[in-house]
């Protein structure tokens, strides 16, 4: 089994977005890709606290998907063998899927890396901004396909790119139905 050094070594040339999590999922490193995707995305104000070893893995996730990956985790470490996902992590304008492959390493210690699988322009059709998506004085985003809940009338999820591109102050984060049935099945029956 390589090292956490040999396995981050390898990750340096690479533009996949990969970082390693302590036993208690504090990010203990980050590779080049992690920085060049977080500024090109717009997150390149929160970088210091990432990589000087600040924030755990924990901090960035929505609490709808914590239980999905912290049982994947928890799979990881018992088994000893790596776990893969796929997941859509698309911007105002364009449409990507993510490979996320989670190697264990150094005992408790696991490396994720997130290698891109597609990037195309947003096929999803645009709903403007609005009113009709605040309630009780909050959005509720996707976290996984970043459609929004529309509240009015049946249940039905937007695709609104202002809200991808600049997220308002009053956003929350869920997860549509679609996506948990697809992408999380079993794992979200069990959570419940």
């Amino acid at each position: 089994m390589p090292t956490l050094a040999q396995l981050f070594e390898s990750l340096s040339e690479t533009d996949d977005v990969a970082y390693a999590l302590g036993p208690d999922r504090t990010i203990l490193a980050t590779n080049p890709g992690w920085s060049r995707f977080a500024r090109a995305n717009g997150a390149g104000t929160s970088l210091e606290r990432w990589e000087r070893g600040d924030a755990t893995f924990d901090d960035a996730l929505p609490a709808s998907l914590r239980a999905f990956y912290l049982d994947a985790f928890a799979r990881v470490h018992g088994s000893g063998e790596r776990w893969e996902h796929e997941y859509e992590c698309s911007s105002g304008t364009v449409y990507r899927r993510f490979r996320t492959v989670v190697y264990p390493v150094e005992g408790q210690c696991l490396v994720v890396v997130n290698s891109l699988v597609l990037e195309a322009p947003h096929p999803g059709e645009e709903s403007p901004p609005g009113e009709v998506y605040t309630t009780r004085g909050v959005i509720v985003m996707c976290s996984h396909c970043r459609r929004v809940r529309n509240p009015t009338g049946t249940l039905r999820w937007d695709w609104v790119p202002a809200y991808v591109r600049a997220p308002p102050p009053n956003l929350s984060h869920g997860l549509c139905e679609p996506c948990e049935a697809f992408y999380w099945g079993d794992v979200a029956d069990n959570a419940r």
